[in-house]
């Protein structure tokens, strides 16, 4: 499990564990699973997908942002944020 912390300007938009996170990177779709290699990356408008124990798939819509992977800690600071798909 990865530890995954969504923060948008007005503050923590979403935190828990999940599988997995996919993330829609500047360079293309970014997957990470735990223990990823640490990374920092630029972000696009665009879907986030969190693979958590209690739900199959959660999906949320960002307006660009960062994602900052250390170990097994996810955080990706957006623009904005909004669920397409419920937690």
């Amino acid at each position: 499990m990865v530890s995954v912390e969504v923060v948008v300007p007005s503050g923590v938009f979403w935190a828990g564990e999940a599988r997995s996170v996919t993330v829609p990177a500047v360079s293309g779709t970014l997957g990470i699973l735990p223990r990823h290699q640490p990374v920092a990356a630029s972000l696009t408008a665009g879907r986030v997908r969190l693979r958590t124990p209690d739900r199959p798939t959660a999906e949320l819509r960002i307006g660009g942002g960062f994602v900052v992977v250390d170990q097994d800690e996810v955080t990706i600071l957006a623009d904005d944020a909004t669920w397409v798909r419920a937690r």
